[in-house]
């Protein structure tokens, strides 16, 4: 009888749970789609700046990159001087632009530049806009006593001061094709009071390349006030690599047809002078027969 009861209080709840979440999906469906303009800027060595935007739709839970969006990228003010290019997006949803020469003044005379992205057809939109302050990043190497160590100075822009940078965290160490192998034992560093960041290199024993050389990287992502800085520097510390052509200068299946395997040589040949010598041997035998046959008179036949 319990089990009647209980089953008859689950089939009571089921409409109302087909009906709550049928007015879920007809929820989500009606959700209007938004399109998303976000800019980001990026400084490498502090000689090199420029833009990238990404562009997207999103959906309730889904967001779709949108390609071939024509977007104008300015300087302070969205004015034909203060132009700094026109991009569209690629299959991505993503644009870049480098900082031309031509606005070489303006960017000099502002502390704090703000960039702003208009899409084209819509003039009268501001679609993105992002301000950062004016900063550099310096990266310098110490031995003491046989220590490594690594230093990184972060500095602001302030009222056309340079002022420490405090509380900037980063990642410190050696560029890998997977990305940054830190230097020390913590993942990220962050600035003190005086804008610097130092720690123990303890990577050791890392393969370079010919000479020894790997090169070592300072990368501040998404910062609020800087946007992702980078600063490179190639240093000696590493192990020298010395290229090994002996793999490819043995006898193997996957080398060139003048390293083949002697046995695979033997075998190749061997067929073709047994195939031909076989064809061969016949058609002097065919030749034997017919000679023969024409050297016989026909009065003996």
């Amino acid at each position: 009888m319990k089990k009647l009861k209980i089953n008859k209080y689950i089939f009571l709840l089921l409409p109302f749970l087909f009906i709550a979440l049928t007015n879920r999906v007809s929820a989500q469906e009606k959700e209007e789609a938004v399109e998303l303009v976000k800019l980001n800027y990026f400084t490498v060595n502090n000689g090199v700046q420029y833009l990238i935007l990404e562009n997207s739709l999103k959906k309730g839970r889904n967001t779709e990159p949108l390609k071939n969006k024509v977007f104008h990228f300015y300087l302070n003010s969205n004015t034909p001087e203060n132009l700094i290019g026109k991009v569209s997006t690629d299959k991505n949803g993503r644009a870049k632009s480098f900082l031309p020469p031509s606005l070489k003044a303006a960017w000099a005379e502002s502390s704090n530049p703000t960039f702003i992205a208009v899409a084209v057809g819509k003039e009268d939109e501001i679609a993105a806009e992002l301000a950062v302050s004016k900063s550099k990043i310096q990266l310098d190497t110490l031995t003491t006593d046989g220590i490594r160590s690594i230093s990184v100075k972060v500095m602001q822009l302030t009222d056309s001061v340079w002022v420490p940078a405090a509380d900037v965290e980063m990642k410190v160490g050696v560029q890998r094709l997977g990305g940054i192998l830190s230097a020390g034992d913590e993942e990220t560093y962050t600035t003190d009071s005086s804008g610097t960041a130092t720690m123990e290199f303890t990577k050791d024993s890392l393969p370079g390349d010919q000479k020894g050389n790997f090169v070592l990287v300072a990368k501040i992502q998404e910062n609020d006030l800087y946007g992702n800085l980078l600063i490179e520097k190639t240093v000696p510390w590493g192990i020298a690599v010395k290229t090994d052509n002996s793999f490819f200068e043995q006898r193997t299946l996957w080398t060139t047809r003048f390293r083949t395997p002697i046995w695979l040589l033997i075998m190749a040949y061997s067929i073709f002078i047994g195939v031909w010598g076989t064809i061969i041997y016949l058609i002097t035998q065919i030749v034997k027969i017919k000679k023969l046959g024409v050297a016989v008179p026909e009065e003996e036949i």
